[in-house]
């Protein structure tokens, strides 16, 4: 039994330690380049590394020769929740909180 449960702590250790997918909350700190502060960490990413999904970019349309904004997009102080990809290869910005 012991060997099982060894095995079994090892296969739970490496899986974390591949850290695959996660979430979390960050705050931008430039929107143009894209920069966020990771809170847990307190961890700066720039884009390329960080990147917004259309649900969080600035979005205009015209309606009768007017333009109508639909989402204001990022600004500094915005806080976010992101998905982190890859071991921290990549940020993508899901939405503002």
């Amino acid at each position: 039994m012991e060997l099982i449960e060894r095995l079994q702590s090892i296969i739970i250790d490496t899986t974390r330690a591949l850290d695959l997918l996660d979430t979390g909350y960050a705050t931008v700190k430039s929107a143009s380049p894209l920069t966020l502060c990771i809170e847990a960490t307190r961890l700066n990413v720039t884009e390329p590394v960080a990147v917004m999904t259309d649900n969080v970019r600035y979005k205009a349309v015209t309606v009768q020769g007017e333009t109508v904004v639909i989402n204001k997009g990022l600004k500094p102080g915005d806080k976010v929740l992101y998905l982190k990809a890859n071991s921290g290869q990549s940020y993508i910005v899901i939405s503002k909180v």
